[in-house]
């Protein structure tokens, strides 16, 4: 037998298809709400996008407390020890999905999104364009949100700047074909990797609907019927 028959990799499945859709559609929503706000100055055009990705970031939430194990919280998100562990090359093996480093980037990544989809709703620039909450606060909160709005997208800038150079490094240096994975949904490993999280569990298309339904019904009531959600926030 060749050597290169020797070294045949073997494949796993790694991530489901909603987390690869999510994963994808957030980078296309995040780089079309920069393209319509910074260089098209398209802000209605924008504000749609974002009430897209607000439905979008809710489901993934919804997700994230569901089976499939790679895109659970409670599974990729480890205690500190493991990560410094990680961080001092204790563990050598595979980690399929998050690593406990990616993990924290990845928590940032979406809170820092959530916080920039929960302050547009209220931002007001005082000319064209509002959000579909901004009525229902003062004029000094729609200003606050507005501040934290242009803040925190450099802030959202920089994390993706550090999660796509962590990427890299995965993918360049260290061969770890994370962007195929993300893919294909499989990871290739080779016969002399072990995994360090093994026996993976994937949920079903039932609860991919119950997730995808609650997602559309945020996106749906944010944009036709924020009244109704102003008075469950109590805004009114």
């Amino acid at each position: 037998m060749s050597t290169s028959e020797n070294s045949v990799s073997r494949k796993v499945k790694v991530w489901d298809l909603p987390t690869r859709l999510f994963h994808w559609l957030l980078v296309i929503g995040v780089f079309a709400m920069w393209l319509t706000a910074d260089v098209l100055d398209r802000l209605g055009l924008h504000m749609a996008i974002g009430l897209a990705l607000l439905g979008l970031i809710v489901f993934r939430l919804v997700w994230g407390f569901i089976r499939s194990d790679t895109a659970r919280f409670a599974q990729f998100v480890r205690h500190p020890r493991h990560t410094l562990a990680y961080l001092k090359g204790v563990n050598r093996g595979v980690w399929l999905g998050h690593n406990p480093l990616g993990a924290l980037s990845v928590l940032a990544l979406i809170f820092s999104v959530m916080v920039q989809l929960v302050t547009g709703l209220f931002a007001n620039d005082q000319i064209f364009n509002e959000g579909p909450l901004s009525d229902y606060v003062s004029e000094s909160t729609q200003d606050l949100m507005s501040l934290i709005h242009g803040i925190n997208f450099n802030v959202l800038l920089g994390l993706i700047a550090l999660h796509l150079l962590a990427i890299a490094f995965h993918q360049f240096k260290k061969h770890e074909p994370l962007v195929q994975a993300m893919i294909t949904g499989k990871r290739a490993l080779q016969p002399d990797e072990t995994v360090q999280n093994q026996n993976l569990r994937f949920a079903g298309w039932f609860a991919f609907i119950i997730a995808a339904l609650i997602g559309v019904g945020v996106w749906y009531l944010m944009s036709y019927h924020a009244s109704i959600v102003a008075g469950w926030l109590g805004l009114h």
